[in-house]
């Protein structure tokens, strides 16, 4: 791996440097800038002790032997990928959780002897002990990556996992609540406001905003002249505690608001502009759905998914949080919406996302559809008797009688030619040929 330098900078009254190097991510490819601490009473000798630390990793590299496991190889790609900052602490978390599954299965494997038929075996195994296809796949791919790390450390030749094929993920169907349900669900949220899980629901039934966008709303992203939120931030959950980022699309949004959602949160704002003045604190930066103190708290995401998950329980509802985005979608197509404008409203990377999700959830749109196409056909057919009855009134009478084996035959339903009549044109057609 090769790295360069970056900067150079003298710690203040003191002989030590910070300099910052600089190496491609060998996964993804990206820049990843690394910092150290290096000697020197000057600054020559600070660029000559820079260049001693680049040699030594470049030569150095990864530290292994050739007994190291799996396990302990997994470790170190972790441990790499928290030092490089390259993904976010949520994703941290899903791959400790993802390394322990692999780990479980195939951890006390040599590295050097990983082949393609214990990668198989592993995947096997992991399926007859009842792991679903996605849960593998993400797995397999995590893995995956790591051996290919390996390959640019110079650990390993080849990665078996290029020669292996995870289980076929099985599309997920979507589930998006009943008009009757959606309708209890909300008249029982609007019951209970401004309790912030309220609040929360009623947010994302009518906007389709996610759990971490919902909880990272603030009170400047209340539009109160323009009717609107703007959903510009994502809050996440990770191993230091809670963080800001962007949404998932990478792109900021503004969604407009049903009357009864901008009521709602109208009154909120005003009982909230009050208790700002009592404790002086700017109404803007306090979460909508968080506490007021100076340096106020946000709802925790995974505290409102578990929140969430008892209020259905309590009253009978089988979905989850997410699934109230599933909800709001399905029923903006079903009314009509167009797709780019749902896309839109869901932050989606392109409208082909959304047809590719909400395309065929919603068995009611499926039924009147089948109206217009109904109505469609039929016109056709009646254009198409039209013609055969055009056809039928100009035959007069003399060909009638001159065919009396077409008269037996003629119905409303038949066609004007008789099997004699056709063997007829065939004869003629052969000796013409």
């Amino acid at each position: 791996m090769e790295y360069k330098p970056k900067s150079l900078r003298r710690r203040r009254n003191t002989n030590k440097w910070e300099c910052a190097l600089t190496h491609d991510d060998p996964i993804s490819g990206e820049e990843v800038v690394t910092y150290h601490t290096v000697e020197g009473k000057t600054r020559n000798q600070a660029v000559q002790a820079r260049c001693d630390l680049i040699i030594k990793l470049e030569t150095e590299g990864f530290a292994v032997s050739s007994d190291m496991t799996i396990q302990q190889f997994m470790g170190c790609f972790l441990e790499y990928k928290v030092q490089s900052k390259t993904i976010e602490s949520s994703t941290i978390r899903g791959y400790r959780g993802e390394t322990k599954m692999i780990c479980r299965y195939i951890g006390s494997e040599k590295l050097s002897k990983l082949t393609i038929p214990i990668v198989n075996a592993w995947m096997a195994s992991m399926s007859q002990d009842g792991y679903a296809p996605k849960s593998i796949s993400k797995c397999f791919r995590l893995l995956k990556q790591a051996l290919n790390y390996a390959i640019a450390q110079d650990l390993i030749k080849k990665n078996p996992c290029n020669f292996c094929k995870p289980p076929k993920r099985v599309k997920t169907k979507i589930n998006a609540l009943p008009r009757e349900e959606r309708s209890r669900m909300l008249d029982l949220a609007r019951r209970a406001q401004p309790n912030a899980l309220a609040v929360a629901i009623e947010l994302m039934l009518t906007t389709g905003i996610r759990r971490g966008e919902v909880c990272a709303l603030m009170w400047d992203d209340f539009d109160e002249a323009k009717r609107k939120i703007t959903v510009s931030h994502s809050l996440g959950n990770g191993e230091g505690g809670f963080y800001l980022k962007e949404p998932k699309s990478g792109r900021t949004r503004t969604i407009p608001l049903t009357e009864h959602t901008f009521n709602m949160l109208k009154g909120m704002q005003d009982d909230v502009k009050w208790m700002c003045s009592k404790l002086k604190v700017r109404l803007g930066q306090s979460y909508i759905l968080g506490t007021l103190e100076t340096e106020g708290r946000p709802y925790n995401p995974t505290q409102l998914g578990k929140d969430f998950a008892a209020f259905c329980k309590m009253n009978g509802f089988e979905c989850t949080l997410h699934d109230l985005r599933h909800t709001f979608a399905t029923y903006m197509i079903a009314e009509g919406a167009d797709v780019r404008t749902v896309s839109d409203y869901l932050g989606h990377a392109n409208p082909s996302m959304t047809l590719d999700i909400y395309a065929d959830v919603d068995p009611e749109a499926k039924r009147s559809a089948v109206k217009y196409i109904e109505g469609a056909f039929d016109d056709t057919m009646s254009v198409f008797q039209r013609d055969v009855e055009r056809r039928r009134a100009e035959i007069d009478d003399s060909d009638v009688q001159s065919c009396p084996e077409r008269v037996s035959g003629i119905s409303p339903e038949s066609i004007p030619f008789t099997i004699e009549e056709l063997r007829a044109m065939l004869a003629v057609l052969e000796k013409a040929s």
